[in-house]
């Protein structure tokens, strides 16, 4: 029987989400009457992602792998499918560099983010930014750079610094900024860089990235300060959505293709105006999904929950 692998974190810190996209994956399998393909699925975590794609990248009858799951593991297994002409469908990494002849990504890319913040704040009326990265030449750095640009193309008046110090704050460095912007991950000091933040300016607004879209970066703020965050984030829905429209993509795919690799990876490539349970999209000749749908949260009573306003 043919074989479609899924590489995710089944254990480890991201264990969870893993599971869910996995299980997600195996609902869509189970919607048919007859099973078409074999899913297996694998643990990525601990670094296995290179291991898992060789594995399936050997085996004749595998037709195509869901993963990886985060960024960086996509970056070591993409090259390892595109070697072997296998079809790779990540569903959730969102680095704008990932590349492959035979990628497909389901969330948008951090560029994306970057315009759709952009976009929030010359709706929100925002006029001067403030961003702020960590050092991370990976992922800060270059992120951060992307929302300068994207904020600077609407308009806004925009400065941008590597973080600094908690004892080093004050209102000037801040200068005539309605929000400020966090492009990194939530490290220790997160919590007290927002409340500080908050106490130099309580009108701004506080904003970040999905690095900053944890749960106990939530659970920690102050009700003040939690009032005025927004936190921008490629994942618009439930994590097993996105596992359940990896799969489906894929099936539909080896209806017409069958058991040829080649065939699958240009059909699911060449994908156009697809209705999913993720909206509408396309796959652009990068791989990239064409949505600029973008999420947003907001911080109530210490959780994280979508911002309707």
């Amino acid at each position: 029987m043919p074989r479609v692998y899924a590489s995710l974190p089944l254990s480890g810190p991201l264990g969870p989400a893993g599971r869910d996209v996995a299980r997600a994956a195996e609902l869509a399998l189970e919607r048919l009457d007859e099973r078409p393909v074999e899913l297996v699925v694998l643990d990525s975590f601990d670094q296995l992602a290179a291991a898992n794609s060789a594995r399936a990248a050997e085996d004749d009858e595998a037709l195509a792998y869901i993963g990886d799951f985060t960024s960086a593991d996509v970056l070591q297994s993409a090259p390892i499918l595109g070697e072997a002409g296998l079809l790779g469908v990540a569903p959730v990494a969102t680095f704008a560099g990932l590349r492959g002849p035979t990628l497909v990504r389901l969330m948008p890319h951090d560029g994306v983010g970057a315009r759709a913040i952009a976009d929030w704040l010359v709706e929100t009326g925002v006029e001067d930014l403030l961003v702020v990265h960590d050092h991370d030449d990976g992922y800060g750095v270059p992120v951060g750079r992307m929302c300068v640009d994207a904020a600077q193309a609407r308009g806004v008046a925009v400065r941008s610094r590597p973080v600094w110090n908690h004892d080093e704050q004050s209102a000037a460095d801040l200068g005539a900024a309605q929000a400020v912007l966090y492009v990194g991950v939530a490290g220790s000091g997160a919590v007290e860089l927002w409340h500080e933040l908050h106490s130099l300016r309580p009108e701004a607004w506080l904003l970040g990235i999905e690095g900053l879209a944890v749960d106990w970066f939530a659970r920690e703020l102050d009700p003040a300060a939690a009032g005025r965050t927004r936190l921008f984030v490629a994942q618009r829905a439930s994590l097993g959505f996105y596992g359940f429209e990896a799969m489906s993509l894929v099936l539909d795919a080896l209806r017409q293709a069958g058991r040829d690799r080649e065939a699958v990876v240009r059909l699911v490539r060449g994908t156009r105006n697809r209705d999913s349970i993720l909206g509408r999209y396309s796959i652009d000749e990068d791989g990239h999904t064409t949505t600029t749908a973008y999420g947003r949260l907001a911080v109530a009573d210490g959780e994280l929950v979508w911002d309707a306003g």
